[in-house]
């Protein structure tokens, strides 16, 4: 063990022996399980935001990109839709947009509020 030349042993012997064992503060206990518990709280806050971010990409990709690979899987065709792998060419039709923006929006919404009320349920039991 390296020692210091600076401070000698009897020094930091004697300055043991002056700090006080006192008891700690009576609130101690009550401030280390608040803090315990706010930490928690916080750890768990933290994993409900990024169980809703993955719901949200689990929905978009499930949006986006199921349904092409049915397309491409399953060789359908649908009305002014054409789908090219190697060019990487796709050309979309406006309803198809707006009908898959729409159950996006929708899942989006049923995440949120599924989440916020499986918080409530967990704060009041």
């Amino acid at each position: 063990m390296k020692k210091n030349k600076n401070i000698s042993e009897q020094t930091l012997s004697k300055l043991f022996k002056e700090i006080p064992l006192d008891d700690p503060n009576p609130d101690f206990m009550e401030n280390l399980l608040q803090r315990i518990e706010t930490e928690t709280a916080k750890s768990k806050e933290k994993k409900q935001r990024w169980m809703v971010v993955g719901q949200i990409a689990a929905g978009i990709l499930g949006i986006l990109f199921l349904p092409f690979l049915a397309i491409y899987l399953c060789s359908m065709f649908i009305p002014d839709f054409s789908f090219s792998i190697p060019k990487m060419n796709f050309e979309f039709n406006q309803n198809i947009l707006t009908i898959s923006f729409s159950i996006l929006f929708i899942l989006i919404i049923d995440t949120l509020l599924r989440t916020k009320a499986a918080n409530r349920r967990k704060n009041e039991s």
